[in-house]
C-alpha cells in the first residue's frame, strides 16, 4: 500500500480531532468511515484506536489496521501513518537517510525511508536537531529486527555548524553499526532551487533535498574534523 487513501474509523472525538489536524497539515488524503458502514476490503489502511479495534470483526485480505494506543506517542503514531501512506505499510523498515542543510539561522532537513521521500522540515533552533533525529530513529527502529541503517548527508556551506551537528550525531550514536556520514558539496544548486520553489517547502528543505541526490565525501568518527577543514570543492 503506497499513496492509497487512508480510512479513519473511530468514535473517539479527541483522537479524530488530533488525527484530522495532523493529516491535513501533512497533505495526506483520507476518508472518514462511518462506524456503522461496511468496511471495504482493499489495498489501504484503516486508522482507529486500540479500544475500537475489536469492532473490526471480519478478517480482511488486503486492508491493514493501524491502531493508536494512548500509552504510545502520538507523534510516533503519525510518523507510522505517514510512512505507510508514502512508502508502504511494513512491520519494519531498514534504512533512514537524513539530508541536512546547516544554515546560520535555519536548518533544513529532508528524510527518506527505505529510499522513498518521507518528509522535510525546517528547524529554527539548532538545539532541537538531535531531538528530531532521535524521534525518527526511535520510531522506525524495530527491536526485533536488524539494526536500522542510518545515513547522514551534511551540506558543507557553514562549516562551523556542520562540525557541531556531526559531533552531536557521533555523540548520540556512538559505536553504532550501520551508520554512514557524508559531507556534500553545496555549490551550483541555485538553478535547481529556483525550479522547486513552488512545491510548498522552504528553500532550506529544498537545499537539503538537493544534497540528498549527491554523493559527497564519506567521513568517520576519527577523521571528520580533518576532512571538514581540508575539504576542497571540485
Amino acid at each position: 500500500m503506497r499513496n492509497k487513501t487512508l480510512y479513519i474509523y473511530t468514535e473517539n472525538l479527541n483522537f479524530f480531532y488530533r488525527l484530522n489536524k495532523e493529516l491535513r497539515q501533512l497533505g495526506v488524503k483520507f476518508t472518514i468511515l462511518n462506524t456503522t458502514a461496511k468496511i471495504p476490503d482493499n489495498l489501504s489502511l484503516i486508522l482507529t484506536t486500540l479500544s475500537e479495534i475489536s469492532n473490526i470483526k471480519n478478517s480482511y485480505k488486503d486492508l491493514k489496521v493501524l491502531p493508536y494506543s494512548e500509552k504510545t506517542s502520538f507523534k510516533k503514531y503519525i510518523l507510522k501513518v505517514l510512512s505507510a501512506y508514502r512508502i508502504g505499510y511494513k512491520e519494519s523498515y531498514s534504512h533512514l537517510i537524513f539530508s541536512i542543510d546547516p544554515g546560520s539561522k535555519y536548518i533544513g532537513i529532508t528524510i527518506f525511508l527505505d529510499d522513498f521521500y518521507l518528509m522535510s522540515q525546517t528547524l529554527y533552533e539548532k538545539r532541537k536537531f538531535i531531538e528530531i533525529i532521535k524521534n525518527y530513529v526511535n520510531c522506525f527502529q524495530n527491536e526485533n529486527s536488524n539494526v536500522l541503517e542510518l545515513t547522514f548527508k551534511f551540506g558543507s556551506g557553514v562549516l562551523s555548524i556542520t562540525i557541531d551537528l556531526i559531533k552531536e550525531v557521533y555523540n548520540v550514536f556512538k559505536n553504532r553499526k550501520n551508520m554512514r556520514v557524508f559531507l556534500i558539496n553545496e555549490s551550483k544548486s541555485s538553478k535547481l532551487k529556483l525550479q522547486l520553489r513552488n512545491k510548498g517547502i522552504s528553500k532550506h528543505e529544498i537545499s537539503a533535498l538537493i544534497l540528498a541526490l549527491r554523493h559527497g565525501v564519506e567521513v568517520n568518527e576519527s577523521n571528520y574534523f580533518n576532512i571538514l577543514f581540508s575539504f576542497h570543492y571540485d
